[in-house]
């Protein structure tokens, strides 16, 4: 698990292709994807309203000529919930486990294109 404090746009990335032991299938209930992943990203600090997420996990399962192929898995209120999700799948990878089902997610509506946590 490499920590990213900089701050640099768009997202922070998580489990290289080169640092992951192996893949594992996330289960993201709230999104309704499986994904077989060997890298996660999250999302920088979203400024949105109160009652928006602030941050995202992406799951990628491989690169394309376009670039690496991103999954949204889920959404979250607080910093300390992605991060304690992201390590929580770094350690299920190095166990060897062959899923995870992500725990720290809020659940959420899109309305008008945009997004909104459910109570």
């Amino acid at each position: 698990f490499a920590s990213h404090k900089e701050s640099t746009p768009d997202t922070k990335d998580y489990l290289s292709e080169e640092q992951s032991p192996r893949r594992i299938l996330i289960v993201s209930p709230d999104e309704k994807v499986i994904l077989d992943c060997y890298k996660v990203r999250s999302s920088y600090h979203f400024a949105a309203g109160k009652k928006a997420p602030k941050y995202a996990l992406f799951g990628i399962d491989g690169k394309t000529f376009w670039g690496e192929n991103t999954t949204v898995l889920g959404w979250y209120a607080k910093e300390e919930d992605i991060r304690r999700e992201i390590e929580e799948i770094h350690a299920a990878m190095l166990r060897g486990d062959a899923t995870y089902q992500l725990q720290y997610t809020v659940k959420v509506e899109y309305r008008w294109c945009m997004l909104r946590i459910v109570e």
